[in-house]
């Protein structure tokens, strides 16, 4: 009987957390948040697995998601009094000092560091640079549209040296219930075919394999491009991804299989840098010379800021722990990155 009810609030939970029902979802004849939702459930489990650490950790993040730093930042503390192995309060400081970092407390971030040093030099090394890259993508302003489509046409993409192999990454967006491309996939074909008549040596990879009366993102984004006098070999389709980890997974694989040197990203201006922190963490763990990888924004209205503030900056600490390798649901054998 336990075991069942435990089985079934970790899968309540985990349906929440994949809801897209964001804003009202349905508990106890209320209306909270998904991730509320999640916490609620997991909360009942927990007397039942005490020692699950990433059951505890999964609700800090969730809290961290919602914008509630200071109550995850006590979770994640408590976990770390609670962690039973090296590898366990490992992952409770990382998650410390990635938050810490967010906030801005520096003498935290170097407390943690310096405690992660005791465990493992690798695991410090490790997060110190996975702080540099957040460091370094969200203080590069986004280079807008109109930027893009003044370039001289044998002048290099912005922020990379000159390279014969690079590659233009086009990230997908949800099709229309009827199979047709939402304006803001469109706008993103719009500024790639910008770019790749700039530099017409350059292939151009299309990703998303969510598929919508039996058309994926990718096939419509080559089609489109096609139709607006890109050569069908310039294009490759990544046609397998569901979500945006998925989509830097693969294109990864692809950069590395046709020896790209260097990449653009093109995406929404409030998603531009969650996914160019993706890329670059991610690509920690392929066998290859790392990859050089800068990133256009469309101008689509949606973020008005050079730099991510607010929710996308948070969004941005998100995905760059996802990327790390610590899964946003962590509760075994549930598992979701």
């Amino acid at each position: 009987m336990r075991k069942s009810m435990v089985e079934a609030s970790l899968r309540q939970a985990l349906n929440a957390y994949n809801s897209t029902n964001r804003m009202h979802y349905p508990l106890k004849g209320h209306h909270v948040s998904n991730l509320e939702a999640v916490e609620y459930y997991l909360s009942k489990a927990i007397p039942y697995l005490p020692n699950h650490l990433g059951l505890a950790l999964t609700i800090a993040n969730m809290q961290s998601f919602r914008g509630e730093i200071t109550k995850a930042l006590h979770s994640y503390h408590d976990c770390l009094a609670t962690a039973r192995s090296d590898t366990e309060r490992s992952k409770a400081l990382t998650y410390l000092t990635v938050w810490y970092h967010y906030e801005g407390k520096h003498l935290r971030v170097e407390h943690c560091l310096k405690e992660l040093r005791h465990i493992s030099y690798k695991d410090e090394t490790n997060v110190r640079a996975l702080l540099k890259i957040i460091v370094t993508i969200l203080s590069a302003p986004k280079l807008p549209e109109e930027k893009a489509a003044v370039l001289p046409p044998n002048s290099v993409v912005p922020y990379l040296e000159p390279s014969a192999r690079h590659a233009i990454i086009a990230l997908g967006y949800m099709l229309n219930d009827d199979g047709s491309m939402a304006p803001l996939l469109i706008q993103r074909l719009e500024l790639t075919l910008q770019l790749a008549y700039r530099h017409t040596d350059s292939l151009i990879i299309v990703t998303g394999g969510l598929a919508k009366q039996g058309k994926t993102e990718s096939q419509q984004m080559k089609g489109w491009l096609i139709d607006h006098g890109i050569k069908p070999e310039r294009i490759i389709e990544e046609d397998q991804a569901t979500n945006t980890i998925d989509n830097a997974k693969l294109s990864l694989a692809l950069l590395k299989q046709h020896k790209i040197q260097s990449a653009t990203l093109i995406s929404a201006s409030i998603h531009v840098h969650r996914s160019h922190i993706l890329f670059e963490t991610l690509q920690r763990d392929i066998d290859f010379h790392p990859i050089k990888f800068n990133h256009l924004a469309v101008k689509d209205g949606l973020s008005n800021c050079s730099v991510p503030t607010g929710q996308i900056r948070r969004n941005c600490y998100i995905d760059a722990l996802r990327g790390f390798g610590l899964p946003a649901f962590n509760c075994e054998p549930l598992v979701q990155i």
